[in-house]
């Protein structure tokens, strides 16, 4: 990396955290709070031992050409969420220093790119969504306390942040489907999709415990039409149904098991807000031109690591990661649309009680 790009990378990095170093009164939320892995990671992978950084050209190409880890050609979708709460985009946790930390009450992002919802998925080193919440308590028990010094206000204050997960992709990717192929078995995908959902749950009421009460889960996509995973024909190209039904299992599951959960756990006052990231995979695969896309198959990086100039025709930047066009329809559908994020969108989550 040239001087002038470690130069511009450390300027970005330092307006980001200047910019969340006070609580936003324009805010529609005290704060905004990410868990996930890599599709809203923004850069806690550049401080760990892993392959899976996004540190580098062509990343952050749209982002004032500054890659700062975000696996994107720009914003991701919980960046562009932030924007729309009227707050700063939310630092990577573990990218800002630990005398600075209480300063930043406007949120903070501990997303892990490879990481996922069990301890046993991973590609390197990464932050396993128990480490993810570890670190948000500490965040709520250490530093929120310097800045909100009343048990009440801190309290009120964690009720009315919004709190974002994104996970689960890579448990399939980078664990169910590699067991699969190693035991030369079937797993049972429903037991599977069960656990998952069970193990996401328990992290959850952590968070409620701590005071989280308005929550985005982002459901998983269809796996089988990233990329990497789609399978091409001579003169088509079609989704990989069979890994689709099998991932589609947590998604059918997950509204039904979070109001078991919210019932048995006893998460009183507790609101859940779902992206339903199939059925708008699905609607932009069937009528692309109606989203100003013009390619939903291909990487917009092609050989050579070079991308695309026409970036916001593309479903896909990378070989699974979606480019920030694509980052903003789902921002726009699940924060002010209808039927894609249920079951409320995430302005109405906003203002609800």
């Amino acid at each position: 990396m040239s001087i002038s790009k470690v130069f511009w990378v450390i300027s970005l990095i330092s307006l980001q955290f200047s910019l969340a170093n006070c609580y936003s009164t324009k805010g529609l939320v005290p704060a905004l709070y990410v868990f996930g892995d890599s599709t809203v990671d923004a850069g806690n992978n550049n401080n760990l031992n892993t392959v899976a950084k996004a540190n580098n050209f062509p990343y952050g190409i749209d982002f004032n050409n500054c890659s700062t880890g975000r696996f994107s050609n720009g914003k991701t979708f919980a960046d562009l969420i932030a924007i729309k709460l009227g707050l700063p985009m939310p630092p990577p946790y573990i990218g800002v220093s630990t005398t600075e930390r209480y300063q930043i009450t406007s949120g903070m992002n501990y997303a892990s790119g490879s990481c996922g919802i069990l301890n046993s998925t991973r590609n390197g080193e990464c932050l396993s969504l128990e480490k993810q919440v570890e670190y948000f308590t500490s965040t709520v028990m250490n530093d929120l306390p310097k800045n909100l010094q009343s048990k009440t206000k801190l309290r009120h204050y964690l009720s009315k942040s919004i709190f974002i997960l994104s996970t689960g992709s890579n448990d399939y990717i980078l664990n169910y489907f590699k067991q699969e192929m190693g035991k030369n078995k079937m797993i049972n995908p429903e037991e599977f999709a069960d656990y998952l959902i069970d193990q996401l749950g328990s992290n959850i009421k952590k968070i409620y415990d701590l005071g989280g009460r308005k929550f985005v889960i982002i459901g998983l996509g269809p796996i089988g039409c990233i990329p990497g995973f789609i399978t091409k024909k001579p003169h088509t190209q079609e989704c990989n149904e069979v890994i689709n039904q099998v991932v589609n299992l947590f998604t059918n599951k997950l509204p039904r098991k979070l109001q078991e959960l919210k019932l048995k756990a006893k998460l009183s006052g507790s609101l859940f807000t779902i992206l339903d990231s199939f059925k708008l995979f699905r609607k932009i695969q069937n009528s692309p031109e109606n989203f100003g896309l013009t390619n939903i198959w291909d990487s917009c990086v092609g050989e050579g690591g070079n991308p695309c100039e026409n970036r916001k025709e593309y479903y896909f930047y990378d070989f699974a990661h979606s480019t920030e066009a694509v980052n903003e329809i789902f921002a726009n559908k699940c924060f002010g649309g209808r039927h894609i994020c249920f079951p409320m969108n995430i302005e109405k989550l906003v203002h609800a009680h």
